[in-house]
């Protein structure tokens, strides 16, 4: 009687065990203690919590582009169930490859990659997906080995603001271009997409453009000399920290210049308002690292993703300037900076793990 007691003692012990483990298999538990039924992630990237762990490398971090990148993408991680780990290059190609190198070496899920040089960073992109990671360049057009690319219509969007600014200064004058450094997609495609439509359309006007490394500090410098040396009518710069730097030293000195930009930052808002800043161009610094993670997200678990993914961008000018320039022939959709704030801090909504993963890759 006692061995009966003890066998059946042994066989509902097992039978408990087993039911443990296919309960334990039948769900995942994400990053924030919640649970989900794996197999979605394909559709709209919201259904596998399984762990992942997105290695990011901004150029800096000090920039405040980047700042808000890292807050709202940090955001993303968490909507998305992801482990974000951000690092910085400090605008330099060589520490940029170590950093990707031991995310390789801690054997992250994904990594995404602002690159300082969109060639030199080829070799470090081609071992990573020799490794079997997936790598997203963020803001770039690069070559590598399968990587995915986050893009904007740099080119098509500076010929568009070259435009305003010609079309205001009434095809007169001196403009001074602040780019960020030669080799990167973002601001190669943005001065050539300035200086081309300068010259064709503009040939009276003179632009004289300087790189800054992406660096207000240099903009700042740049900014003096070209005031001490030359009569400036107006700098566009495509990055909107360089903007700021550059209005910093024409107010140190009275000069009252006109400005366009880049990025869509609210402290730029008021230079739109008052008509001083003739347009900017969102794509919103909360929005870019908000959209990065959540593509990055999506394609560690398994959705099928273009390797090139666009984010949608605004004009945004104030009703007076967009006015001015019709009178003088020149009709530009666009968004009021009032209107730019409601669409900049709604990434949560517009980009999170609901949508759709055709609202993330931009495919129509």
């Amino acid at each position: 009687m006692n061995k009966n007691i003890y066998k059946l003692g042994i066989l509902a012990l097992a039978l408990s065990m087993m039911m443990a483990i296919i309960s334990a298999c039948g769900s995942t538990t994400n990053s924030n203690g919640g649970s989900a039924s794996p197999g979605g992630a394909g559709e709209t990237g919201g259904g596998d919590a399984a762990a992942v762990t997105a290695g990011i490398v901004l150029l800096d971090l000090k920039n405040p582009f980047y700042v808000r990148m890292q807050t709202a993408g940090t955001q993303a991680g968490k909507d998305y169930g992801v482990k974000t780990i951000w690092q910085s290059a400090d605008g330099s190609l060589e520490k940029q490859i170590s950093i990707v190198e031991n995310f390789i070496e801690q054997k992250v899920d994904v990594i995404l990659i602002d690159p300082q040089d969109a060639k030199g960073i080829i070799p470090a992109i081609d071992k990573a997906t020799s490794a079997g990671i997936p790598v997203i360049t963020m803001g770039n057009k690069v070559e590598g080995n399968g990587n995915y690319n986050t893009l904007y219509p740099d080119y098509e969007n500076e010929s568009v603001v070259a435009r305003i600014m010609g079309t205001a200064l009434d095809g007169q004058g001196e403009i001074g271009l602040l780019t960020g450094n030669a080799g990167n997609y973002v601001s190669d495609n943005r001065e050539k997409g300035f200086m081309d439509t300068m010259t064709k359309e503009f040939p009276n006007i003179k632009v004289t453009a300087q790189p800054t490394n992406w660096d207000p500090a240099q903009a700042q410098r740049i900014s003096e000399t070209w005031l001490n040396n030359s009569k400036l009518d107006a700098i566009a710069f495509i990055n909107d920290p360089l903007g700021l730097a550059a209005k910093g030293s024409a107010d140190a000195k009275g000069a009252k210049l006109l400005y366009a930009g880049y990025d869509g930052d609210v402290e730029m808002h008021d230079m739109i308002n008052s008509g001083e800043m003739l347009v900017d161009v969102l794509t919103g610094a909360e929005r870019v690292g908000y959209w990065n993670v959540a593509a990055a997200a999506r394609i560690a678990k398994g959705s099928e993703m273009p390797i090139d993914l666009f984010m949608p961008t605004y004009f945004v000018m104030s009703d007076e300037t967009a006015a001015m320039l019709k009178d003088k022939g020149l009709e530009i959709e666009y968004i009021t900076p009032e209107k730019a704030v409601e669409v900049g801090k709604d990434y949560s909504n517009e980009l999170g793990p609901d949508q759709p993963d055709e609202r993330i890759s931009g495919e129509k």
